[in-house]
């Protein structure tokens, strides 16, 4: 059997289905080696090459839909395996059932990159390899379109770059979005090198190089050149390492609850001057109903006074039949009120059933069903006050007790930080520190807490604050607002750490504009496939009309 009979018989011409469907394959192994796991980051430039070569070949739209979903699907569940962990380790799922429900979860997912490889081989179709050009605004639009249709944004292409801080602070001007759409360009730009000769792609591949730098330029220019001198305050964050199936008798509650505040102590012993102006504890199994049991509240109220410090603390709320997910910011100041946060995105099959009338029959949710919140809600700290002289018209007075130096919080819990507008609405709100307390003992020890982290770091970045993220078994640390992750504490660790963060007040074009990158890049896109039908439209009549002429 000759060479050319074999590639036949097994489709594996350069052509064929098989061998495309390969280089597909390619594309979402590098999108895998990109992210927390492997995290060879620089793969993020060139992992959707292979994808986009083949479309360059004069493909039909339903093969470049089959390869995008190909790769969406391949990516989503093998780099989201952490969903059937949890299934499996904290639901009682059976794994066979775990798996089915993780490979639905990915193949809806994966309609997105689908719809980015139906886009860009219909573009390509019409105009040739100069439609690649328009490939980075394509994979933009569909990533940014993905979290209104399933609720999902985990895992975008720009979050790839968060270790470089040179790249991802182009999220400060774009968002995230802009960061993706970078990376497909230099993907693009490696398929549109061969044929670099060519005029149009020649002037092709000038305008996503010159396209590239200019959003780089203009990043650069977005930077406040004089920014405001930060508040420095020390914070305290509690990482308890309980099991998510832990035991919540009221013994093992009162227990925890304690624990909790012999770790607080032991930080607070090792803080500077033996105090703090912020202690955060984890979302963890300890279950604190704190505007409804007395007990709980009065001891939290009383340690809140005692050190002098704000603490946040994760708490169910019950308000009728409702359960809400929330946060209280508990003030040493006795009487002031602050308000409570109620988580606004809820995790799927964790704290509610998606597709209930579907899933809802054999999938129940891991934590309970509960309702999700409204606002995101801020809150204003005082810091310790200083005493000092004060000079007045009629005399000098000392002693006095002052403060010019307020913090304001952003709280969100867990999954919250995979949601940039979200966590943008608390800056906009005047949020000047963020926090996000986080049970990531769900991912036990697959890559789901790195990729949380990475999230996390990116929403740092996007709105320029320091974030104070406090897990219960990791990871923990202070992510500066520059995306670096300082002191971060041991995974599966009981301990506390103390950090020295900055409360800054200047916003960035991201926080002041949202998503305006990634909504451009949905109006180009739907222009752009417009264009090519009404394109085919009048070629059809202009070939019409030439051909009556002719007889």
């Amino acid at each position: 059997m000759n060479r050319q009979n074999l590639f036949s018989q097994f489709n594996l011409a350069p052509d064929g289905w098989l061998w495309q469907s390969l280089l597909a394959f390619v594309s979402a192994l590098l999108l895998l080696l990109a992210f927390p796991g492997v995290s060879l980051t620089y793969l993020g430039w060139i992992a959707l090459a292979p994808l986009l070569y083949v479309v360059t070949r004069g493909i039909s739209l339903r093969r470049g839909f089959w390869l995008g979903w190909l790769v969406g699907l391949v990516f989503t569940f093998f780099a989201e395996n952490w969903i059937t962990h949890s299934m499996t380790r904290y639901g009682g799922l059976p794994a066979i059932a775990a798996y089915g429900v993780a490979f639905l979860f990915a193949s809806v997912l994966a309609l997105f990159p689908a719809l980015f490889g139906l886009v860009v081989t219909r573009l390509v179709n019409v105009v040739g390899w100069p439609g690649l050009t328009l490939a980075p605004v394509v994979w933009a639009a569909t990533e940014f379109l993905r979290p209104f249709v399933t609720g999902v944004t985990w895992n975008a292409l720009g979050i790839s770059q968060v270790e470089h801080f040179r790249i991802a602070q182009l999220a400060r001007f774009g968002g995230v979005y802009l960061i993706s759409a970078e990376l497909v360009a230099a993907s693009a730009l490696l398929v549109l090198l061969p044929k670099f000769k060519e005029r149009a792609v020649g002037r092709a591949a000038a305008l996503l190089v010159f396209g590239a730098a200019g959003v780089f330029l203009l990043a650069d220019a977005q930077r406040d050149s004089s920014p405001a001198t930060p508040t420095q305050f020390t914070a305290i964050g509690v990482q308890p390492n309980l099991s998510p199936d832990t035991d919540q008798s009221s013994e093992a509650a009162a227990r925890d609850l304690e624990n909790n505040l012999k770790l607080t102590r032991e930080a607070l012993a090792r803080a500077p001057r033996q105090t703090a102006e912020l202690v955060i504890w984890a979302e963890s199994p300890l279950v604190l109903f704190y505007e409804t049991e007395a007990a709980v509240r009065d001891k939290l109220n009383q340690f809140a006074s005692e050190t002098g410090a704000h603490l946040v603390v994760n708490t169910v709320t019950r308000d009728d039949w409702r359960y809400t997910n929330s946060v209280h910011v508990i003030s040493p100041e006795s009487g002031v009120n602050l308000r409570r946060y109620d988580k606004m995105r809820l995790v799927p099959f964790g704290e509610y059933v998606p597709w209930r009338p579907l899933l809802g029959w054999f999938v129940p949710p891991m934590i309970g069903d509960f309702t999700p919140g409204r606002e995101a809600v801020v809150n204003t700290l005082r810091l310790t006050a200083k005493r000092e002289t004060v000079i007045t018209p009629e005399a000098s007075k000392t002693g006095i007790e002052r403060t010019t130096n307020f913090v304001r919080l952003g709280s969100f819990i867990c999954y919250e930080a995979a949601y940039p507008d979200l966590v943008r609405q608390f800056v906009r709100n005047g949020a000047t520190v963020l926090i996000n307390v986080s049970n990531d003992a769900w991912f036990g020890n697959t890559a789901g807490a790195q990729q949380h982290l990475q999230h996390a770091r990116m929403r740092a970045i996007e709105n320029n604050r320091d974030l104070l993220r406090v897990t219960n078994s990791g990871i923990s640390a202070l992510i500066t607002a520059d995306g670096q992750v300082v002191d971060a504490l041991p995974s599966f660790t009981a301990a506390a750490q103390v950090w020295q963060a900055q409360s800054r007040r200047p916003q960035t074009f991201y926080t002041q504009r949202g998503d305006w990158f990634a909504i451009g890049c949905v109006l180009v896109s739907a222009l752009a496939l417009g264009l090519s039908y009404l394109r085919n439209v009048f070629t059809s009549q202009t070939s019409s009309q030439g051909t009556a002429k002719s007889r």
